[in-house]
């Protein structure tokens, strides 16, 4: 049966259209024109309100004399009256102080306020505003205005909705500082014009054949040269930057070899220090003999729109940033919602843990010790037994039982695609890569991660994993850029680990770092007290599903599953009531054990080994119950009847080496 807590699939698809609302919002307002994004803004504020049913949404920036907010863009439901910031300072200034301080506002219920901030409740209960949400526009670190959810009614804001409108909130912010960026930028050019117009550049005209400079005074000023100094090409030269200085130089010594035109932007140094972008052009004149013989031109300072640029390219860069990180949110959220679906799909419902056994006591007893740790756990018991189920219990139990545990079956994942589907590929890392893809790992970022059979991982695989444990960082396929995690690893194999490492299949250092806390499940044949109570579980489920009413199980078809071995262990236990209860005609089930099958198979085939197989089975059989001690008393020497020496031999011959952790 399906847990009840078990509700991250529907939360992440409750807000998966809101995401992705964010997300196509954010884009647009990248691309669009400066005269444009006052109507985006507000056309985007009008559909935020809409889909999250909020009553009010305003937009204030704060006045130019920093006194109090400017309502600038606003939402109101239909049917409310609008919701005015302009006294957002006098009236609320517990809501101000928190702005200032670079903290969004989150208000589930007003009468959940504190005594200080007694006047901002007063001024939301005389706007009939019982919850609320605003965030600071912050650029460059200063608190430019602020943006405001507003509900009617009490409301929670849950995390997933503080965290969109808080990525939206930053685009607005630096979509309004761009427009205020571009409007300064073409005043600034506007001005370049009208100083043009009016004559107001630096002249010059350098006489190249005797090395003098006439200047105007304003070229003077803009050179940071007095009055009184004479001026030529040494002269000019020492007013320039030190790292523009040979770039300048080899325009010059080219405008003498060619007599070419220029147009040129560096930085000059004044006597003060200070440093001031220059955008100097000029036109050369040949003289009768064909070689340069004067170079008009004049200069403007342009440091302003340098500097105007500059913020313009920040605050694109900024922007791009907080889409970036949108878009990765979406890709997230559209692989998780994928994966779930998928899960759903695939996964049959898993009942609850049935623990009436003493050995199943005290592992329910080891899972209330290890889940509210981070540490690692190995699950180890044979096919059929409740791996998956126990490791559901210990996330369930755990910190991260808020978000969805990612199941991996590492033996139904082909060897070439299992690293792409544990760390994820970037678009084109290989042949048939045609778009990007977010590995396992990511999916369980803050959560648990579930390798099943983990014993089948090819060694390459076990490599990866193990760096991935312990860096506690990723790597896609095709990108070099390491990608940080916090996941808690469950694994769980029906293998002799211990074995395999001895044989060389499976990695000791992963083994040591998988098998932090392992537990290790009983077969159903050592647990018959738990079968009365399975059984009944799994008539109830199945029952239910095929609309039959059955009200108990015979006595005697319920001893026979109590003294029954149980190969398949619950799976098989699981199967033969699904089918008894397809083929039950009344209220009470009778059962019918399978004469033959997989049991009877896998006797025949140990019937058919050979003496050698049979001889280094038995040999491994004797060295783990002995610990692998040879010599000695009760060594495994002494209880096979041979000398060590012999027994090495022995070793030696059916390649059995002793594993490094004994």
């Amino acid at each position: 049966m399906t847990d009840n807590n078990y509700k991250t699939p529907n939360q992440s698809e409750e807000y998966l259209p809101f995401q992705f609302l964010l997300a196509e919002l954010s884009a647009n307002l990248v691309r669009i024109p400066p005269d444009q994004v006052d109507q985006a803004i507000q056309e985007g504020i009008h559909r935020i309100g809409e889909a999250l049913d909020i009553d009010h949404i305003g937009l204030g920036l704060i006045t130019n004399d920093g006194q109090d907010f400017c309502a600038k863009f606003g939402h109101a439901k239909p049917g409310t009256r609008p919701w005015k910031a302009a006294s957002l300072m006098s009236e609320g200034p517990y809501v101000t102080q928190t702005l200032l301080s670079g903290q969004p506002f989150i208000m589930h219920d007003v009468d959940d306020l504190p005594a200080e901030a007694a006047m901002d409740r007063e001024g939301f209960i005389r706007y009939g505003i019982r919850s609320d949400l605003v965030f600071p526009l912050i650029v460059g670190g200063k608190l430019t205005g602020g943006i405001g959810f507003a509900a009617a009614r009490p409301r929670h804001w849950n995390d997933e909705v503080v965290r969109g409108l808080g990525l939206i909130a930053d685009v607005f912010s630096n979509v309004l500082e761009r427009q205020h960026t571009v409007q300064a930028l073409q005043a600034q050019e506007e001005q370049m014009r009208l100083a043009a117009d009016a004559a107001n550049i630096g002249l010059w005209v350098w006489n190249i054949p005797v090395d003098t400079i006439w200047a105007t005074a304003r070229a003077r000023r803009l050179y940071g040269v007095a009055d009184g100094d004479m001026l030529n090409l040494q002269r000019f030269l020492e007013c320039i930057h030190p790292d523009d200085k040979q770039r300048v130089g080899e325009t010059v010594r080219q405008i003498l070899a060619d007599g070419s035109d220029f147009r040129d932007e560096y930085r000059v140094v004044h006597p003060d220090a200070s440093e001031h972008w220059i955008c100097a052009s000029g036109h050369c004149q040949i003289g009768a003999d064909g070689r340069p013989e004067r170079l008009m031109g004049a200069s403007l300072n342009v440091t302003e729109i340098r500097r105007a640029k500059l913020e313009l390219e920040q605050a694109n860069g900024e922007l791009n940033a907080a889409l970036e990180k949108i878009q990765s949110l979406q890709d997230q959220l559209q692989q998780e919602n994928l994966y779930l679906r998928h899960e759903r799909s695939e996964r049959q419902e898993l009942g609850q843990i049935i623990c009436g056994s003493a050995a199943m006591r005290q592992i329910m007893t080891q899972v209330e010790q290890v889940a509210a740790t981070p540490a690692s756990v190995l699950i180890i018991g044979q096919t059929g037994t409740g791996k998956e189920l126990l490791a559901t219990a210990i996330h369930e139990a755990s910190p991260r039982k808020e978000r969805t545990m990612i199941r991996v079956n590492c033996a139904a994942i082909p060897a070439a695609l299992i690293e792409s589907e544990l760390f994820g590929r970037e678009k084109g890392a290989y042949t048939g890569a045609l778009s990007k893809q977010i590995g396992r790992f990511e999916l369980a970022h803050g959560s648990t991660l579930f390798l099943d059979e983990v014993g089948e991982l090819p060694l390459d695989a076990q490599a990866k994993l193990l760096r991935a444990l312990q860096e506690k960082e990723i790597e896609r396929l095709g990108s070099p850029k390491p990608i940080k995690i916090d996941v808690r690893v469950i694994a769980a194999t029906n293998r002799n680990l211990p074995r395999e490492v001895a044989e060389g299949r499976f990695r000791e250092d992963l083994y040591y770092r998988l098998n932090v806390f392992p537990i290790q499940l009983p077969p159903l044949r050592d647990r018959p007290e738990d079968i009365p109570r399975l059984a009944e579980t799994f008539v109830q489920e199945f029952a239910r599903s095929m609309d039959k009413s059955i009200n108990a199980i015979a006595k005697s078809c319920l001893n026979v599953l109590c003294n029954y071995d149980w190969p398949g262990n619950i799976r098989e236990l699981r199967n033969v009531i699904e089918r008894a209860v397809i083929l039950a005609n009344g209220p009470v089930l009778k059962i019918t054990l399978p004469r033959d099958g997989l049991a009877k198979a896998a006797m025949e085939k140990s019937q058919l080994l050979s003496l050698e197989e049979v001889e280094r089975e038995h040999i491994l059989r004797i060295l783990e119950i002995s610990g692998w001690r040879i010599r000695g008393q009760g060594s495994a020497a002494e209880i096979l009847g041979l000398k060590p020496t012999t027994l090495e031999s022995r070793m030696t011959k059916l390649g059995i080496r002793r594993p490094s952790i004994y």
